[in-house]
């Protein structure tokens, strides 16, 4: 408690310019935290969506069907979204000559704009990531700079009138360092999730065009 205490007026009686950094490292920390969490349970539920179509795409191998199925749902994202555009169009050209380079297209879209909605957030994450320390190593430098000024109007100088300063400066690199790690953390995990997103999605592509092709042939056979 004593320690949150000496936090708190080592912060009030900092000078504007470090109170502001202080300030905008707090903004930056919470924002952060608040994408972080964000992110976490979008991308859990990207895990789950993509278990649970796959689930029901291999084992009722009709098209048709999961096409009829998916098309009920209000808001299709990731790997539904992917089918049903794709699917849509194989449908739409069933009965005449099917342009498979179109549909290909279709996924490539696709695929691009869920890792647009995937990747949102990183841009932010990113340049937390990389400008709180320098934030907070510009708090620190001018409050090292009001210490040792002040000591000009004193006879006698000891460590005890320069710490105050000193930790005041020290508490804004802290700070910088405390905004910037978990966004870092957290954009190194993100991204390599959605790269991981990708490949399901990309592999999930391929297969489909595989599906449909030999869905022709037998139509043709037939």
């Amino acid at each position: 408690m004593a320690f949150e205490l000496n936090l708190l007026s080592l912060f009030l009686e900092a000078s504007l310019v470090v109170k502001l950094v202080l300030i905008i490292l707090l903004i930056i920390s919470f924002v952060s935290w608040w994408f972080i969490i964000e992110n976490y349970i979008t991308f859990k539920r990207v895990e789950k969506d993509i278990f649970e179509f796959n689930k029901l795409f291999w084992n009722k191998i009709d098209l048709n069907e999961i096409f009829s199925k998916v098309s009920k749902k209000e808001k299709l994202v990731g790997v539904e979204q992917i089918f049903f555009a794709a699917f849509k169009e194989f449908k739409d050209t069933k009965y005449k000559i099917v342009n498979f380079e179109s549909i290909k297209k279709i996924l490539e879209i696709s695929i691009s704009r869920n890792e647009e909605i995937l990747s949102k957030r990183l841009s932010f994450l990113s340049t937390a990531a990389s400008v709180s320390p320098y934030i907070g190593l510009f708090g620190t430098v001018w409050g090292i700079m009001n210490a040792f000024g002040g000591l000009s109007q004193l006879t006698q100088v000891s460590i005890t009138v320069v710490a105050p300063g000193i930790s005041e400066a020290l508490i804004a690199t802290a700070l910088g360092l405390f905004a910037a790690i978990p966004a870092l953390i957290s954009y190194n995990w993100n991204l390599n999730k959605i790269n991981t997103f990708i490949n399901e999605y990309s592999n999930f592509s391929e297969e489909l065009i595989i599906i449909l092709t030999k869905e022709i042939d037998e139509n043709e056979k037939s």
